[in-house]
């Protein structure tokens, strides 16, 4: 289907009431399910307004196009991760470095298990409008975990949380990735394996930097 020439600005249009708001929730709901089971390329418009029983009309109403809907619920799944990173941050001084890792690799499995589609269009990002999106949103999660570890570390010299919060992400990387690829039998045992490998090795390089430890190294 051809999009006429006054929709074909990439900008979604926000609604303005509460049903045009749950209208656009089950539309990007659905723009979900096809980016997720289709791929970027793959989807198309009319299968996204197929999947929501919603008048192809009514999709171009909100969303003028295809790279319009995935920039929309590219920028809901940020929202939704600054969120839960806001609430994480408030429950850390509650925390030890053991329930730290759980959390931090439980954090992050549940999010991508429950938006399938959001590594989808982070690896499309190159055909979207944002084609620095995947390092945009690499950086904020290195950012959320240097902060996280000065909880814990107060005293810690700049660049040695650097180091040590890029090492925690691609420990988190792995754990998401092995959560995908092992048997559901074992999923669970390999997630504690992989908290068991965070927690030793945030233990022992952070042990310096503790709280009432010395400031040193």
């Amino acid at each position: 289907m051809t999009v006429p020439s006054y929709l074909s600005n990439t900008r979604p249009k926000q609604p303005r009431q509460k049903r045009g708001e749950r209208r656009v929730a089950a539309l990007l709901a659905a723009a979900a399910e096809v980016f997720a089971e289709a791929g970027y390329r793959a989807a198309t418009m009319s299968a996204i307004a197929e999947k929501a029983d919603a008048p192809i009309g009514s999709l171009y109403q909100f969303f003028p196009s295809k790279e319009a809907i995935a920039d929309g619920l590219l920028s809901r799944y940020l929202s939704e991760m600054s969120e839960r990173w806001e609430e994480l941050q408030a429950r850390l001084p509650r925390m030890d470095l053991k329930e730290f890792s759980h959390e931090l690799i439980q954090h992050q499995i549940e999010f991508f298990r429950d938006r399938p589609a959001f590594t989808e269009l982070i690896d499309a990002t190159s055909l979207l409008s944002r084609p620095g999106l995947r390092s945009e949103a690499r950086a904020i999660f290195t950012r959320n975990v240097q902060r996280f570890l000065q909880v814990f570390a107060p005293n810690i010299p700049v660049e040695r949380l650097r180091q040590i919060a890029d090492v925690t992400v691609q420990l988190v990387k792995a754990a998401n990735a092995l959560s995908k690829h092992v048997s559901r039998r074992d999923t669970k045992a390999v997630r504690e394996e992989m908290e068991f490998a965070l927690n030793s090795y945030l233990e022992n390089r952070l042990a310096a930097w503790r709280k009432g430890g010395r400031n040193s190294k």
